[in-house]
C-alpha cells in the first residue's frame, strides 16, 4: 500500500486546498485559495477582489498559452522548406502579451505575483520564527500580491484586454 492511497482527514484536505462543490471534490489554485480566504481585498480601493482574481487568472492563462513552460526542440519536426525555430503566430501573440503584462508589474511585487499566479504556490514562512511574525509575513505578502495585481489590472485596462 503506497502513501497515495492513505485517507486524510477533512482538516488536512482543506489545508491542502481541496473543497467540496456540486461537481465533486476539487483542488483550488493558490490564487483561488487566497480569494476565498479574503486575502485579495488589500491594495487600491478602485478594484475589488474579483477584479484581482480575474487579472491573475488572465496572466496564468496567457502564461500557459505562451508555452514558456514546455521544453521541446524546435528541430524535432522540421521540414526543409519551413522556417526553423519559429513558434506559431498565436503562441507568439500570447508570448508578447504575457511579457508586456510582466513588464507592467514592478520588480518589488513580481516575486509574489509569480509565486501565486505562475508557480501556484502559497507563501510558507519559516516555522522557526514566532507565530506573530509568520502572520505578519503572510500579511505583507498578500499586500505585495494585491499591489502587483492592481498594476496588472491597470495594464489590461490600458490595452483594452478583456480579463
Amino acid at each position: 500500500m503506497s502513501d497515495n492511497t492513505k485517507y486524510i482527514d477533512k482538516a488536512k484536505a482543506e489545508a491542502q486546498g481541496f473543497v467540496r462543490t456540486s461537481a465533486g471534490v476539487v483542488k483550488l489554485t493558490a490564487i483561488e485559495q487566497l480569494f476565498y480566504k479574503g486575502r485579495l481585498s488589500y491594495g487600491n480601493k478602485r478594484y475589488c477582489e474579483e477584479d484581482r482574481l480575474r487579472a491573475a487568472n488572465k496572466l496564468s492563462s496567457d502564461y500557459e498559452k505562451s508555452h514558456f513552460n514546455t521544453i521541446s526542440s524546435f528541430w524535432k519536426n522540421d521540414k526543409v522548406d519551413q522556417q526553423s525555430g519559429r513558434a506559431s503566430p498565436s503562441v507568439e501573440y500570447f508570448r508578447s502579451r504575457y511579457l508586456t503584462a510582466v513588464k507592467s508589474i514592478p520588480h518589488e511585487f513580481w516575486s509574489a505575483v509569480r509565486q501565486v499566479c505562475i508557480e501556484n504556490i502559497l507563501p510558507q514562512p519559516p516555522v522557526d520564527i514566532p507565530a506573530r511574525r509568520r502572520t505578519e509575513l503572510k500579511y505583507l505578502f498578500c499586500w505585495d500580491l494585491c499591489r502587483g495585481l492592481d498594476r496588472l489590472i491597470d495594464h489590461y485596462t490600458a490595452f483594452k484586454i478583456k480579463f
